[in-house]
Parts: structure tokens; sequence; C-alpha cells
């Protein structure tokens, strides 16, 4: 049965086998010792009387006068229950308690008789040929001077006997069959009584492996039980308190996995991935529930695979940079792999992965820089040497032809000049090294006075500037005069630059408040949509239908754009190829000299 499987099943069965085995043992000593305690008692009844008897018929034995011992036979007969018979001193039968007289006369040779006339009294229970039947018989000699004249032999049937003690087992059976029902209530009730606890121990036990570290067991004792319940709790505690811990350190490694820039990924021997952070979903365009997936089937870039596959192989820390095309702007990242081990085996790898797309534009930045300026330097230099050896070898004769040599060669020295100031501003102001005279000025006289400046250039294409501005607007504003007439000279000489003769261009002057807007529209070529981002990049070439012209050096707008952050504005620009460009940048009023 299934209760039996349970300990509760078990006690019980221990509880009432004990019970059971302990009852049937003592009925059965009982029944034994009832049994020797009945017959011993009828032994020295049966020998009481015996002698009783014995003495009332010494007389009778002498005289011969057995009548009279006959009455005394019949009554103790029926007061014994049983018969009762006198030998003489030869074993002979002369007188019984039955009125059939058959038995008078018969010699008795049994063993019994010879030790009851050798004065001995003998009692013995058993099966007797003389009754067919199981008796108990007394034999208690009769004497006179000490001398053994006779016996006196007395015979009960067991069969009264037994079924007295067979009440007697009955009584002992139905008393034992109660105090096993009893002891079967009882031992239910302690067993349970028992088992209570270690259920409430085992269910705080289910309690706790389903998470809930906060469960105690209740103790009021101070057997066992209660101690095991009090370690249940200790262990519970500390188990609350592990987790807890581990749950903090699990929440500051992944506290500082989503706040890391650079993303993180982990795959085990399998190359199965088994940890991200965002940065690394980011990257490789992955989802948590694609943890447990194979490294190869979330991405397919190779570079990336071989050097997972690297570091796992050779278990060594392995190093590389590539490009990922996951994305519409491909990225550029550091990659470090770096196995991990547990007791010197192998778990997996974990990789961190920078993207180093700003620092890898900006060495290529700085190469195309390089490689600009030594073009921009080569190709006037190089032109002067022609030009140089050209009149020093007597190769021009023409004055004429040699003073125009001569004006080509102090024009290239000029643009190689504007070149290195340029080059010298860009730095200063890059580093800061420029100090901004900072003081309150009317921002549309300085645009009229440069449109001033540039007329003669206007005039010689015919060109139209209008200027659009509020009359009521207020455009005093605190600035570095030079550096943002700069700004006005570099913009309104592009525009004029790259718009057509007999063309228009459109300077918008705008208060917003506390700041000020300053749009300067031409009507040229225009700039792709594509390339609008890299114009102020240095010596940035956007195409051939605005290219600078030979008076330029490439480094105007990124001068620009340099002046006008650090009058804490913004700068953009607005273009369609075809449709001209805009150039726009916004100024606060109230910027104060640092």
């Amino acid at each position: 049965m299934q209760i039996f499987k349970g300990i509760f099943g078990k006690l019980m069965a221990r509880f009432v086998t004990v019970i059971l085995i302990t009852l049937i043992v003592l009925g059965i000593f009982l029944t034994y010792t009832f049994e020797n305690y009945y017959f011993k008692s009828k032994e020295e009844e049966f020998i009481k009387q015996g002698e009783e008897v014995a003495n009332l018929v010494e007389t009778s034995l002498c005289n011969g006068n057995y009548q009279q011992t006959v009455q005394y036979l019949r009554r103790a007969s029926q007061f014994l229950e049983g018969k009762v018979w006198i030998t003489d001193s030869k074993g002979l039968i002369l007188a019984a308690s039955n009125r059939n007289q058959n038995w008078r006369g018969v010699k008795l040779e049994k063993e019994e008789v010879k030790k009851v006339l050798n004065g001995q009294i003998v009692t013995r229970k058993g099966m007797s040929p003389l009754f067919e039947q199981p008796v108990l018989s007394v034999a208690v000699p009769v004497t006179m001077d000490n001398k053994v004249i006779g016996a006196v032999f007395v015979y009960a049937p067991l069969a009264g006997i037994s079924g007295i003690m067979g009440k007697l087992q009955e009584l002992l059976f139905f008393a034992t069959l109660m105090a096993i029902v009893l002891a079967i209530l009882l031992s239910f009730t302690f067993s349970k009584s028992l088992l209570n606890p270690l259920n409430r121990v085992n269910q705080a036990a289910l309690r706790l492996a389903k998470g809930e570290f906060n469960t105690r067991v209740k103790t009021k004792t101070n057997d066992e039980i209660a101690q095991l319940g009090q370690t249940f709790n200790y262990l519970a505690g500390e188990l609350e308190a592990t987790i807890a811990e581990l749950n903090q350190e699990k929440n500051k490694i992944e506290s500082i996995l989503v706040s890391m820039n650079e993303g993180v990924v982990a795959i085990n021997e399998d190359r199965e991935i088994i940890l991200t952070n965002p940065q690394a979903e980011t990257l490789l365009n992955l989802s948590q529930d694609r943890l447990g997936e194979k490294l190869s089937q979330i991405t397919d870039n190779q570079d990336l695979l071989n050097i997972f596959n690297s570091a796992l192989e050779e278990e060594e820390v392995a190093i590389n940079e590539f490009t990922l095309e996951n994305f519409q702007q491909p990225i550029r990242i550091l990659v470090h792999v770096a196995p991990i081990f547990a007791n010197e085996e192998l778990l997996g790898v974990v990789g961190v992965m920078q993207d180093i797309s700003d620092r890898w534009e900006l060495e290529q930045l700085q190469k195309e820089f390089v490689a600009n300026v030594s073009h921009e330097l080569k190709t006037p230099l190089t032109s002067i040497q022609g030009f140089v050896k050209a009149i020093r070898d007597k190769v021009v004769t023409d004055e004429e032809l040699e003073q125009e040599y001569l004006n080509i060669i102090l024009d290239e020295v000029k643009r190689l000049t504007r070149l290195v100031n340029d080059l010298l501003d860009l730095s200063q102001i890059e580093s800061g090294q420029i100090a901004m005279n900072i003081a309150e000025y009317n921002l549309k006289d300085i645009i009229e006075q440069t449109v001033l400046n540039l007329q003669p250039q206007i005039d010689k294409k015919n060109l139209t500037i209008n200027i659009e501005s509020s009359d009521d607007a207020e455009f005093n504003i605190f600035l570095d005069r030079d550096r943002i007439g700069q700004v006005l000279l570099n913009l309104l000489n592009n525009a004029i630059s790259f718009t057509p003769e007999s063309g228009e261009i459109k300077v918008q002057i705008k208060d917003l408040g506390e700041e000020v807007k300053v749009s300067i529209e031409d009507s040229g070529p225009g700039i792709p949509e594509d390339e609008l981002k890299y114009i102020w990049n240095r010596f940035h070439k956007v195409d051939k239908a605005r290219t600078r012209t030979g008076n330029g050096t490439g480094l105007g707008l990124s001068i620009v754009k340099e002046i006008i952050e650090q009058h804490q504005g913004q700068i953009g620009v607005e273009s369609k190829l075809g449709e001209g460009a805009k150039f726009n940048f916004i100024l606060p009023k109230n910027l104060q000299e640092s």
C-alpha cells in the first residue's frame, strides 16, 4: 500500500509490529504462567485434601473397616471433582470413591506407586491408561508410627481444568485484541504528533526550493526534531544571505555590463552564446531570446568568427580590428577575446568589442590631412620650382614673359602663405591658444561691412546680394569681431565663388530672442546630400562642380566651424544637388569673454 511507503506508514508498522509481538509474547507468557499457577494450586489443594483423607483413613486401614472410608472418599471426591482411591502397602486398591467396586483388589504397579509407598508425595499430569484421558493425579502416603501402611490417590480429569484455562486464554485473547486496537490508535496519534514537525520542515524545504528564502520553521520543543528545525532555520538563513550576496554581485555585474560602452559576448566550448550585454546586442543586431544559439548563426562576419575560434582553439588571448557590415553605416571595431578557465578547465571565451569608428575615422582623416597638406604644398612648390628654373637658366628671354612668370611665382607664394596661416589658425583655434576679444557689436553692421569689402568680386560677376532683416529687430550681440568677420568673409567668398554670373545671393538675419540666426544662400550647383556631413573636414573635396578655385586652401569651412563653436554657437548647411547651398549659423547674444 502507498501509505507504508512513507515515514508515517513505516513508523506505524514498526510500532504495531513491536506492540503485537510484545502482546503475543506476553499472552503466551501469561497463559503459561496462569496454567502453571492453576495446576500448582490444584496440586497443592489435592495434596492437602489427600493428606486429610490419609489422616481420616489411617484407622480404617488398620482395622480393615472400609465402609466408613468409602464415605470419606465419596465426600472428598465430590469436593475435589475427581476420584479418590486407597491402596495398601502393596499397591492393591482397597477402596474407591466411585460406586463401582470393580477397582477393588486391583494392584497399581506404576512408578508413582513405588515412590509413594516409599513415603514420597507424588504428583503427575498427563494421559492415564486407567482412565484413557488426561488427568491430574496426586499420591499421598498413609503412615502410622512412621511406617507407610498405604496410600491415597486423587485423580481429577484435566478436561475441566482445560476448560477453565480455555476461558482464561479466551479472556487473554480478547484483552490482547483490545490492547492491539488501542495500541494502533495510540501509535497513529503518536506517529502523527511525531511526524507533524517533520512535515512542517518538509513543506518549508519545498518552499525554500521554490525560492522563498525567508521561510522558517517554528520549534516548540527541545528534542531532536526541534534541533532539526533549528538547523533548517540556520541553513535557510545562511542560504538567504548567500543568495542575497550572489544576487547583489550578479546585479553589480549586470549593471557594469549594461553601463559598458564596449560590447561583451561570451560563448562556451560548443560556440554557443551564453552571455551578452546591450552594447553587444546592438553591435551584432541580436536579442536576448537568441542566447544559446551558435555564434555562426548570429553573424556571418568571418573576422569575428575567426577571432573567437582562434581564442578557443589556442586557449590564448586574441586581438583583431575589423569592420562590421551589419549596419547602414559600417562600423570599425576592436575585439579582445580571452579564454575562460575554471580549475584549469576551459569553459569558453569572452570577447570585448569596442566601437572605434570615430577613432578610426579620425586616423583616416589625419592620414588624409597629411596627404592633402603634402599635395597642397607640393603643387605650388613644383610650380615655383619650374618657373624659377626657367628664369635661372635663361630659358625665358622675353622680359614681358619673365615678368609674367614672376607674378605667377608671387601668387603661388601668397597661396602657400595663406595655407600655412590657415593651418596655424586652425591649430591655434582648436587648441584654444587664440584668446577671443569679446565685446558688444551689431552683427548686421559687420555683415554689411563684409559685403562692402567683397564688392569688387561681386561686381566682377555681376551678382546681386540681398540682405534681409526686420527693421525693429535687435542685433547687438557679444562676439569677437575679427573672428566672426573671418566667418562671414569665408562663407560669402564661397557663395560668390560658386554662384554663376548674374546670380543672386541671399543673406538673412533673424532675431530668435536670446540668439541670432544668419543664413547665407547661393544659387550655385549645390552639394550632394551624401557629402554634406563631410564638408567640414579639412581639404574635403565635394565635387568638381564645387571645387574651390586656385585661391582657396580647403581649410576655410573647418576654420568657420571651429570659430562658431568657440562662440558657443551652431552651424549647419542645407543643400540639394542643382539647387544651391544655404549655410546657417546661430550665435548667442550674451556670450561673455572667458
